[in-house]
C-alpha cells in the first residue's frame, strides 16, 4: 500500500472510530450531525440545516455548484446486544461497532474522499432512516445546488444497486382457543394458525416472482409470541413480518393477494408500513461515471445488483432524482451484533467516490 493511500486509511479509521463513539440511535442524531458539521465546516464546505421536526434537522453541506448529490443516513438501529456498540474495536483490520457499515464508515470514507479533492460536491445527512426516514421525505433541493442526480452510501459490497425491493411489514394478532395441552384437538392453537397462514402466504403469486438482480429475498418473520406453556394450547399469538415486493411487481396487487389471504383467516392485522419497488432503467442510470471508477480502482467490471431493503433512494426517486445505491460492506451484517466494517474496502470506496468527484462527468 502507498504511503498516501496508509494516510488516508489511518484518517477514515480516526474518523470512523470517533463517529461509532457518539450514539445516534433514530431519535438521537443531533450531537453526532453537529459534530460532524464543525468537521465538515473546517473542511470549507457551506453548510445548511433542513428542519424536519422540533427536535432534528438533516445537515447538508456543499462547495461550488455540484450536480451530483451523494447522500445517507446518521441515525443508527440500538446496540441491540453489540459488545462494541459505543466502544469501537478494531481487529485484523476491521471496525466492530453499531453503524459501522450502516453508515457511519460510509460517511468516513466520502468525507476523505471529499479532502482529497477541491471540486464542486454535495452531500446530505439525513435523520430517521431506520424508523419513519422523515429526513429524506422532508428533504428538498436548495437554490444553492443544481442536482441532476444522486449517489446513496449504503452497504452493497461495492457493486451497483440499481433496483430496490419494496416491502409490506404487518402487524398480525390471532385468537384462538385454550385448552389442556394433553388434548389440543380441543382448543385452537393460536401459534399453528399463524404457521397455516405463514405457509399461504409464502405461495402468494407475487412472491414466485424472480427478478435479476435479486437472489435470496424472502419473507422474515422480525417478532413472534404467544402461548404461556407447553401444557395449554395457546390461545393467543402475535406476528411482526416483512414481506419483500420486487421491482415489477405493483405494491397495491401485492397487497389485495394478501388481504384475499387474509379474509380466509380470523386474523387482524394492521400494515405498518409499505414501500413500493423501483428499478432505474439503463436509459436513465444515474452517475454512469461511477462505472469507469470502480473499474479503476478494483480492476474489474461493476456488477449489479438489487438492493433488498429500504433506503432514503427510494424518497429521492420519488423527487424526480434518478438515484443508485452504492457503498462498502455486507448488508447481512447491519443491524447485527457483529457489524463491523472492513478498513480496505473503506479505502476502495473513498478512492472511488474521489475519482467520481474529479472526473468530467460530475
Amino acid at each position: 500500500m502507498a504511503k498516501d493511500e496508509k494516510d488516508i486509511l489511518n484518517e477514515i479509521t480516526s474518523l470512523l472510530f470517533t463517529l461509532i463513539s457518539i450514539p445516534s440511535p433514530t431519535g438521537k442524531e443531533m450531537t453526532a450531525l453537529s459534530w460532524l458539521s464543525r468537521y465538515i465546516k473546517g473542511m470549507g464546505l457551506n453548510i445548511m440545516w433542513q428542519k424536519v421536526d422540533e427536535e432534528r434537522s438533516n445537515l447538508l453541506a456543499w462547495r461550488g455548484c455540484p450536480s451530483l448529490l451523494i447522500a445517507t443516513h446518521i441515525d443508527t438501529v440500538p446496540a441491540w446486544g453489540h459488545p462494541h456498540a459505543f466502544s469501537p474495536k478494531i481487529e485484523r483490520n476491521k471496525i466492530y461497532g453499531r453503524g459501522a457499515i450502516d453508515t457511519k464508515g460510509q460517511i468516513s470514507a466520502l468525507l476523505l474522499a471529499i479532502k482529497m479533492t477541491q471540486t464542486p460536491c454535495a452531500i446530505a445527512l439525513f435523520v430517521d432512516e431506520e424508523l419513519e426516514a422523515k429526513g429524506s421525505e422532508l428533504f428538498y433541493i436548495p437554490k444553492e445546488m443544481d442536482i441532476k442526480e444522486a449517489i446513496v452510501l449504503e452497504p452493497t459490497g461495492l457493486n451497483l444497486a440499481a433496483a430496490e425491493a419494496g416491502s409490506i411489514e404487518v402487524f398480525l394478532r390471532i385468537d384462538g382457543k385454550s385448552a389442556h395441552g394433553a388434548v389440543p384437538c380441543k382448543g385452537k392453537n393460536a401459534i399453528e394458525t399463524f404457521c397455516e397462514f405463514y405457509r399461504d402466504l409464502k405461495q402468494l403469486p407475487f412472491l414466485q416472482y424472480t427478478h435479476p438482480l435479486f437472489s435470496n429475498v424472502d419473507v422474515n418473520i422480525g417478532r413472534i409470541s404467544g402461548g404461556i406453556d407447553c401444557q395449554l394450547v395457546a390461545e393467543g399469538c402475535e406476528a411482526e413480518i416483512d414481506i419483500p415486493v420486487l421491482p415489477g411487481i405493483d405494491i397495491d396487487e401485492a397487497m389485495g393477494q394478501i388481504t384475499q389471504l387474509l379474509g380466509g383467516y380470523k386474523i387482524y392485522f394492521e400494515v405498518k408500513s409499505k414501500d413500493a419497488p423501483w428499478e432505474v432503467l439503463p436509459h436513465e442510470l444515474a452517475v454512469k461515471g461511477l462505472e469507469g471508477c470502480i473499474e479503476k480502482v478494483l480492476k474489474r467490471r461493476p456488477s449489479y445488483i438489487g438492493m433488498p431493503a429500504w433506503t432514503d433512494a427510494s424518497n429521492l426517486i420519488k423527487k424526480g432524482i434518478p438515484t443508485i445505491v452504492f457503498g462498502a460492506g455486507d448488508l447481512a451484517l447491519a443491524h447485527t451484533k457483529e457489524e463491523h466494517a472492513d478498513l480496505d474496502e473503506l479505502l476502495n470506496l473513498s478512492l472511488i467516490l474521489k475519482c467520481l468527484l474529479e472526473c468530467d462527468y460530475v
